[in-house]
Order: C-alpha cells, then structure tokens, then sequence
C-alpha cells in the first residue's frame, strides 16, 4: 500500500502531540485563553474594517462603525483586565 507524500510531510501532519494542555495550570489556561479572545477580536476588528473600506451603502457603513467601536472597545476592556 502506497501513502502519498513524502515521510516529512507525513511527520508535519501526524507527529505533532494531539493533547499539549496535560501539564499546564489553571493560571495558564485562563492567560492562553485569555490571549486567544484578544487574538479573535482583533482578527474581527480587521475583518470589519475590510468589509467598511469595501462598502459603498451608507447604512450598511453606519452599522460596521458601530461594530467596529464597540469591537474596540472590548479589546481596550480585555487588554486592561486582570485574567483573574
């Protein structure tokens, strides 16, 4: 039986442990997820800002400025929160 692609390809896709969160403590897990909200939303905020440059409805331009405000507004909140 043959596998297609190379034995590294083979090792990028498979070697790689599957559950890496064993060993960390409650403390981590809230900074990583925490972390991970603040990665989210600035990945939002991109997108809405794309979606606002590429519109031409005024309406539709208004509500995007609305997201966009309060998008930024959580992200100042989560930035300046304590993760406890």
């Amino acid at each position: 039986m043959a596998l297609d692609g190379t034995t590294a390809e083979y090792d990028r896709k498979f070697s790689t442990p599957v559950v890496t969160h064993i060993n960390r403590t409650d403390e981590e897990q809230a900074i990583l997820e925490h972390n991970a909200r603040i990665a989210a939303l600035k990945t939002y905020a991109v997108e809405l800002r794309a979606h606002f440059k590429n519109s031409e409805d005024e309406k539709y331009k208004r509500y995007l400025a609305l997201k966009i405000d309060r998008t930024n507004q959580r992200l100042e909140q989560l930035r300046t929160e304590d993760t406890k």
